[in-house]
C-alpha cells in the first residue's frame, strides 16, 4: 500500500502518550547499516519490559528551577518531565494545574521507545487529551524514518491528527536523497486511515509523483487503496505503466485490480483474487487486452489454485492455468504465477492418508506453449481420471514387509491412441540392519494390462504384461577415526561403505504396448539401484544385473555434519537388455553400463563442490560429466561455476546429439556500496550464447539502484539473439520504482535472493 502507513504515523507525535497510552518497543533496526545514527535517535527511550501501565505511574518533574502556586507550575533551565517511558525535555515548561494544560518554550525534546520529536512549542491538555505542536522534527528507529511538519494537531479522545506542510524520508536528515512532502495530512486512528492533499515524492530535488490527493493506510491492518504505480520500458511493450488498486473485501478476502497501459500494444486488465479459509485457500488470476496493436487482436490468460482440507487426513489440489496463445506469457511478461513458459498444467487432485497408506485420485491436462519440445514424443496425454494407492506397511521386530503400489489411469489425447491402464506391484521384504551393514532381500510381482482406442487394424487393443521383480540389496559399514586435519575436520569419522544390488526381471515382450507415459531414466548414482531403468508402467526393463558400488563419508565430531561423499559404482550385466522404449531400438548388449561416480564436498562454511563422471559401458570415453562450484556467504556475495557435458542427448535439429556448456554466475561487493553482477552461459558445442547478463547495483544508505543488460536466447536452436535493459530503483522504506528484476535474477543467478527494505 503505497507504504505511507509509515508516513508520520507517530506524527500524532505521541506526546501524549503521558496522558495513558503504553509505550511499544520496537526492535533495533537491521536493514540500515549503511546509515549513520540520526540526531535524534540519542532520545529514544530504552523500554521497560513488564512496566505498568502509563495511569498507574505517578508524573515526574524536575528543573533547575520550580516555581509553584494552587494554580499554576513553572519548570524553568533544564526542565524534564517523565512518565514510565516517556520523556519531555524544555527550557520552559509551564503546567496549568486547573486543568491540566502543560506548555513547553523555546524548543522542546521528547522521546520514549517508538519516536524521538523536537520543536518549538508544544501544548498539551493532559485532562482532554489534546496537544498543539509548532515546527516539530522527528525520528521513527523502526523505520529508520526522519520528516518535518510545520504544526501538528493531536486529539487522542478521537484518536485524531493533523499535519501541515509535513515531510517524511528515511534518508540522513538535511540529505534527503528521496522525499515524501504534503501540505495537509489527516490521520484518523479510529479507522485506521489517512489521507493526504498535494503530496510530491521527489528524488534527488526532483518531483517524481504528484498526488492531488491519495489515502492510506496508517495500521499494519490490510486497507483497500491505490498501490505504487510500476513503469518500465522495452522494445516489445514501449512504455509500460501499471497503476494497482488494491481492494481489502474482508479479512480473509482480497483483490487487486491493474489497470495496464503499453504504448506499443494498448491497455490490459489485471485481476487477482485471494481468499483464505480455516480448510482452504486459493486465489484467480485474470488478465485480458481487448486489442493488442502488434499481435492484432484480443490476448488473455486465467490462472487459479486452491488447496484445501475438507475432511480429516483429506487434501485437494486444484490448478488451473490458460492463456490464449502460445506467446502471451513471453511478449506481455505478466506476474501470473504459471509453472513454466512450455506448457501451462491443468489439475485437480484428491489425497487421502491413512495408517501406512495413501490414495490420490486425479484428472490432469496441458497446454502446449512450445510444440517443438514435444516433436519426438508427441504432446503428454491427458489423465481422465488418475487413480493411485500406495501402501507402506512398516514390520515389527523379524518380521516380513508389506508394500503395494496400484494405479488405474484414462489417458486421452487427439490423434493417438488412447485408452485405460491398470497396474498392480505388490511387494514382501525382510530386513536385517545392523550397526555394521544390512541385507534386504524383496520379491514383488508386477501386473500391467490395458483397455485401448483408436488401435490399427488387427492390432492388440488388450494388451497385458506380468512379471516377477525379485531384488536383494546388501551392504556394510566400516568406520575410522580421522588422525589428521582433512577439510578442517580434526576429530571426525572416516566410513567406507560398499555395496552389492542384484535385479532379476525376466523379458517380456512390450512392443504392442503404447507409450503413455514412460520415459528413459536419467542416469545418476541412484539410478545404478532402480528396480526399473524406465519412467512410468509402459515399461518395464528385463534385468539379470549385479551393481557393484562404493561410498564413502568424513563426517564432522563435534557437529555430525557430512563434509564429504563419494561415490563410484557400475552395473554388471548377466544378459543383453531387449526391452527396449519403441520397438525399433535394438536391444542392448554391452557387458556393463559404463562407471558411474558421483560426489559433493563442504569445502568450508561458504565453499562446496560437487560432480559427476559417467564413462561409456567401454569405460573408455566419456558419456557425461558435470561439476558445480558454489560459494555462499549471503544473497549480495556468491559465485557459481558449472560445467555439463551429456552426450547421450537425442537429435535435436540444428543443435546436435549432445549437450555441452558452461554456466558461470556471480553477485559480488566492490566496495561497501558498489555490488556487480554478472552471468555468462555458453552453449559449446554449438558455439551458441545461451545468455550474457551484466550489471551493477548501488546502496546508500536509503536507496538503491539496480542496472543490468541482458542478451539471451530463448532456447538453444534461436538463431537471433535477444537484448533488454532492465533499471529499478529502490527508495528503501517506500517502494521500488522501474522495471521489476526479481524473478530475473532469481531464475539467471543461483542463490540470489531479493533484500527487502
Amino acid at each position: 500500500m503505497l507504504h505511507y502507513r509509515m508516513f508520520l504515523a507517530g506524527a500524532a507525535l505521541v506526546l501524549l502518550p503521558l496522558t495513558g497510552v503504553q509505550a511499544q518497543a520496537i526492535a533495533p533496526p537491521t536493514p540500515w547499516a549503511l546509515c549513520e545514527p540520526d540526531e535524534l535517535a540519542q532520545d529514544i527511550v530504552p523500554a521497560t519490559p513488564n512496566a505498568p501501565p502509563p495511569d498507574d505511574l505517578p508524573i515526574q518533574a524536575e528543573a533547575n528551577r520550580l516555581d509553584s502556586s494552587p494554580t499554576e507550575s513553572r519548570l524553568e533551565g533544564n526542565a524534564h518531565l517523565s512518565r514510565g517511558d516517556q520523556r519531555l525535555r524544555a527550557d520552559l515548561i509551564t503546567l496549568d494545574r486547573s486543568d491540566n494544560r502543560a506548555r513547553a518554550e523555546n524548543g522542546f525534546v521528547y522521546g520514549d521507545p517508538r519516536q524521538a520529536l523536537r520543536g518549538k512549542q508544544a501544548e498539551v491538555d493532559l485532562n482532554h487529551e489534546t496537544g498543539w505542536f509548532k515546527e516539530v522534527d522527528y525520528y521513527l528507529p523502526g523505520r529508520n524514518a526522519q520528516g518535518s511538519a510545520e504544526e501538528v494537531r493531536v486529539n487522542r479522545n478521537q484518536k485524531q491528527s493533523q499535519l501541515q506542510d509535513a515531510s517524511y524520508s528515511t534518508c540522513p536528515r538535511g540529505n534527503e536523497v528521496w522525499q515524501l512532502r504534503a501540505h495537509e495530512i489527516n490521520l484518523n486512528e479510529e479507522t485506521g486511515r489517512g489521507s493526504a492533499y498535494d503530496m510530491v515524492l521527489s528524488f534527488k530535488d526532483t518531483p517524481v509523483f504528484y498526488f492531488p490527493y491519495l489515502s492510506f493506510p496508517i495500521t499494519d491492518e490490510r486497507q483497500s487503496g491505490l498501490l505504487f504505480p510500476r513503469q518500465g520500458y522495452s522494445s516489445e511493450t514501449g512504455v509500460d505503466l501499471a497503476v494497482p488498486y488494491y481492494w481489502n473485501i474482508a479479512p480473509n478476502r482480497d483483490m487487486t485490480i491493474t489497470p495496464r497501459l503499453m504504448t506499443n500494444r494498448g491497455v490490459l486488465l489485471g485481476v487477482e483474487y485471494r481468499f483464505l479459509e480455516p480448510w482452504h485457500q486459493g486465489k484467480l488470476g485474470f488478465e485480458y487486452i481487448p486489442d493488442d496493436r502488434r499481435y492484432e487482436g484480443a490476448r488473455g490468460s486465467f490462472n487459479v489454485t486452491d488447496r484445501a482440507a475438507p475432511l480429516s487426513n483429506v487434501y485437494t489440489d486444484l490448478r488451473y492455468e490458460y492463456v490464449s496463445d502460445d506467446n502471451y506469457i513471453k511478449d506481455l511478461s505478466n506476474n501470473l504465477d504459471f509453472l513454466t513458459p512450455n506448457y501451462l498444467e491443468r489439475h485437480l487432485d484428491a489425497r487421502y492418508y491413512g495408517n501406512g497408506w495413501q490414495a490420490l485420485a486425479r484428472v490432469q491436462g496441458y497446454q502446449i506453449l512450445n510444440p517443438a519440445l514435444f516433436k519426438l514424443t508427441g504432446d503428454p496425454y491427458q489423465r481422465l481420471p488418475q487413480l493411485l494407492f500406495n501402501g507402506d506397511w512398516p514390520p515389527s521386530a523379524g518380521s516380513l514387509r508389506y508394500q503395494m503400489h496400484g494405479e488405474m489411469v484414462n489417458f486421452q489425447q487427439s490423434d493417438a491412441v488412447t485408452g485405460t491402464r491398470l497396474d498392480l506391484w505388490p511387494t514382501v521384504g525382510w530386513t536385517l540392519e545392523q550397526p555394521w551393514g544390512y541385507l534386504k532381500p524383496q520379491a514383488g510381482f508386477r501386473y500391467t494390462g490395458y483397455q485401448l482406442n483408436n488401435t490399427a487394424p488387427g492390432a492388440n487393443d488388450a494388451p497385458t504384461r506380468a512379471a516377477p521383480v525379485l531384488s536383494l540389496d546388501s551392504g556394510l559399514i566400516f568406520d575410522r577415526s580421522l588422525q589428521a586435519d582433512w577439510l578442517g575436520v580434526a576429530a571426525g569419522t572416516q566410513t567406507l561403505e560398499p555395496r552389492l544390488f542384484y535385479l532379476y526381471v525376466p523379458y517380456r515382450d512390450q512392443n504392442a504396448i503404447p507409450i503413455f507415459d514412460s520415459s528413459v531414466m536419467d542416469r545418476d548414482i541412484d539410478w545404478l539401484f532402480r528396480k526399473n531403468r524406465f519412467t512410468g508402467a509402459d515399461r518395464l526393463g528385463d534385468a539379470n544385473q549385479l551393481t557393484a558400488a562404493l561410498t564413502t563419508r568424513l563426517l564432522d565430531g563435534p557437529s555430525g555434519r557430512e563434509r564429504l561423499r563419494a561415490s563410484i559404482g557400475q552395473i554388471q550385466y548377466f544378459e543383453d537388455r531387449r526391452v527396449n522404449l519403441y520397438p525399433v531400438d535394438l536391444p542392448q548388449t554391452s557387458p556393463n553400463s559404463g562407471l558411474i561416480t558421483q560426489g559433493q564436498a563442504n569445502l568450508s562454511s561458504h565453499w562446496s563442490v560437487q560432480g559427476g563422471v559417467q564413462l561409456e559401458p567401454d569405460n573408455s570415453n566419456l558419456l557425461r560429466s558435470a561439476l558445480d562450484l558454489r560459494y555462499y556467504s549471503n544473497p549480495r556475495q556468491l559465485i557459481n561455476v558449472s560445467y555439463l557435458l551429456d552426450r547421450d542427448q537425442p537429435s535435436l535439429g540444428q543443435q546436435g546429439d549432445q549437450i555441452n556448456s558452461v554456466d558461470i554466475s556471480f553477485f559480488w561487493p566492490l566496495s561497501s556500496q558498489w555490488r556487480t553482477l554478472a552471468r555468462w552461459n555458453q552453449a559449446l558445442n554449438i558455439d551458441r550464447n545461451l545468455e550474457t547478463l551484466a550489471g551493477l547495483e548501488y546502496e546508500d544508505c536509503c536507496w538503491a539502484l539496480r542496472v543490468v543488460a541482458r542478451q539471451y536466447r530463448d532456447s538453444p536452436a534461436d538463431v537471433t539473439v535477444q537484448t533488454a535493459f532492465y533499471m529499478e530503483l529502490e527508495l528503501k522504506g517506500l517502494s521500488r520504482l522501474g522495471s521489476s528484476l526479481e524473478n530475473q535474477l532469481r531464475s539467471s543467478i543461483l542463490g540470489y535472493q531479493p533484500i527487502r527494505y
